[in-house]
């Protein structure tokens, strides 16, 4: 039978959490037309063994792409070019798709309605099972009616909410960088590049564990990592600039990228004030000025106009205060609603 959708799972030491991810597919009833990749990206735990009982008891189903670590951004590469569905939707290892959501989905998709179809998702506490939020990604659209994305206005949607024409990424030779964190917002913009058409289906579908220490999105994960966010907003913008031509695309970026951008300074006040961040914070600050004008000046948050004043004089006194105010981390490092 035709695969209808591929799912890409972002598959690296996640033994712990991998059966509450796969398990979900078993009860969507839907398995004949379903293609999910288990994309194993050099685990050194048990994933590879738990992925391959999936693969001997459901074989049309169930596949396991092994390759050498590469992070997050290699995995999406190597599910778009493995995929057989004729849409493509990622998932990370520790998180999972409702099974009746992707049992009316499915559905859906055999209609081939547009090149994007965008899902709710939920995010939700990874200690206790709460809700933290409902992520709708619809701004304000009629569900299952197909629009040119020209005709659709504050549209920026996330990695979670996005199910993606295959045959679009392929033809637009779609990939992210490799080796590298936060790279989720590079897929979802370059994917965006290339679709001319898009649908509402509003049902949440991606349940996302949030706040768990040591995350790419808690304070030590920002911590450890926040230059690559710095790497793919560079990536971004030389996309933006070269591969960019048509204004509806220009203005999901504009939602999505500047919002990346936002968030690159603040990270940059609540990790620790170091001297090395501060010249980080300055090396950002004066790319931003260069290579996106219009950006730089949108962000104008207090604490950074002062900075900008000085001449980033008091970094080491203001980033903690902002920090304290700002409260957006709980003590030990999660991050809040």
């Amino acid at each position: 039978m035709k695969k209808i959708l591929s799912v890409s799972i972002a598959a690296y030491n996640v033994a712990q959490t991998l059966n509450e991810c796969l398990d979900p597919f078993l009860e969507t009833g839907v398995l004949e037309e379903l293609d999910i990749m288990i994309v194993d990206d050099g685990s050194t735990d048990q994933t590879a063994e738990i992925a391959e009982i999936y693969r001997r008891k459901y074989p049309d189903t169930f596949r396991i792409i092994r390759k050498e670590n590469g992070g997050w951004g290699s995995t999406v590469n190597a599910g778009i070019r493995e995929a057989r569905g004729i849409y493509f939707k990622q998932l990370d290892g520790d998180d999972y798709f409702d099974h009746m959501a992707v049992r009316q989905l499915i559905p859906y998709l055999r209609t081939e309605p547009g090149d994007l179809v965008i899902t709710p998702y939920v995010a939700y506490d990874s200690e206790s099972g709460e809700v933290i939020s409902k992520e709708d990604g619809n701004p304000g659209c009629e569900a299952n009616k197909v629009y040119f994305l020209q005709d659709v206005h504050s549209f920026s949607p996330f990695m979670h909410n996005l199910t993606v024409r295959t045959s679009l990424l392929r033809e637009g030779n779609v990939s992210v960088t490799e080796h590298c964190f936060y790279t989720d917002t590079e897929f979802v913009l370059k994917a965006c590049n290339y679709a001319q058409t898009v649908s509402f289906f509003d049902i949440p579908v991606y349940y996302y564990r949030r706040a768990a220490i040591g995350q790419s999105m808690s304070l030590d994960g920002f911590e450890k990592h926040y230059m690559d966010q710095y790497k793919v907003i560079e990536v971004c913008l030389a996309f933006l600039q070269e591969k960019v031509k048509r204004e509806e695309v220009r203005s999901i970026y504009d939602e999505l990228l500047f919002g990346t951008c936002f968030w690159q300074y603040l990270i940059l006040f609540y990790i620790s004030a170091t001297r090395q961040h501060k010249k980080d914070l300055i090396a950002f600050d004066r790319m931003l000025k260069e290579k996106a004008p219009d950006y730089y000046r949108r962000v104008d948050f207090k604490a950074l106009k002062i900075l900008r004043k000085t001449r980033f004089i008091g970094y080491s006194i203001l980033a903690p205060y902002k920090k304290k105010k700002d409260n957006r981390f709980t003590e030990d490092g999660r991050l809040r609603q």
